[in-house]
């Protein structure tokens, strides 16, 4: 498998009014099937989530800070920092995936996540969260939020150019979107800052690379960007 360095200490700017903001998630739903789950595909969970899967729901979360899934029938589940606790009849079973996994650390000036990457060109730690992905069209992925408007967008910048050079932009609303076919195609090995906003002091953004050699399995959280983490 081809070899990763880890950055570690990289920041990432997220503004957002809600509560749920404040708090890192744990984990990116995959699959669910239960009415009552009050959580969709694609959706970020957090600590203190109650999720009810009853009589017979299924849920997959993929975490981000393991090379886990773990599926979950029935009950009801609550996370917790370091497990999820299972109750009302519920059971789970986890499965190893291959996957970048990614650490936690904070500093005084702002939350800030360490990821595993290939790292293309020599950027400072202090200033980039970077994302490898295989996909010339990945998914960009972000906390659902209520209050999305009919203004809220997407850009995709190029940041080898000074100042950083606008490539494609386009409106959302949900909390995922699929980087266009017919969109200007993204270069393998340069970086790329994604940027969704929702409004003139509410937005979120990531930094990303294009690696088509990246020797990982074909999955949600191996061709997806993460924004928010």
């Amino acid at each position: 498998m081809t070899r990763f360095r880890l950055m570690i200490a990289a920041v990432m700017t997220a503004i957002s009014s809600g509560a749920g903001a404040q708090d890192r998630p744990l984990a990116l739903v995959e699959h669910v099937d239960a009415p009552e789950a009050a959580v969709q595909p694609f959706d970020y969970v957090y600590v203190n989530d109650k999720i009810d899967l009853r009589p017979g729901g299924e849920l997959r979360l993929a975490y981000f800070d393991r090379c886990i899934v773990e599926i979950f029938t029935g009950g009801v589940i609550k996370l917790k920092d370091d497990e999820v606790k299972i109750s009302k009849g519920g059971a789970s079973v986890q499965q190893a995936r291959p996957c970048q996994t990614a650490a936690l650390s904070v500093s005084a000036d702002a939350r800030e996540a360490g990821v595993s990457v290939k790292r293309v060109t020599p950027f400072s730690g202090a200033d980039w969260q970077e994302v490898s992905v295989a996909v010339m069209t990945p998914r960009f992925i972000w906390p659902r939020d209520k209050k999305v408007s009919a203004g809220a967008s997407l850009s995709v910048y190029l940041l080898e150019a000074e100042p950083e050079e606008l490539v494609w932009q386009g409106a959302v609303d949900g909390n995922y979107l699929v980087y266009p076919d017919d969109a200007p195609a993204l270069i393998p090995g340069l970086p790329y800052r994604v940027v969704v906003s929702f409004g003139a002091k509410r937005q979120t953004s990531a930094v990303f690379s294009i690696d088509p050699q990246l020797e990982l399995p074909d999955g949600l959280l191996t061709t997806a960007v993460p924004l928010g983490l």
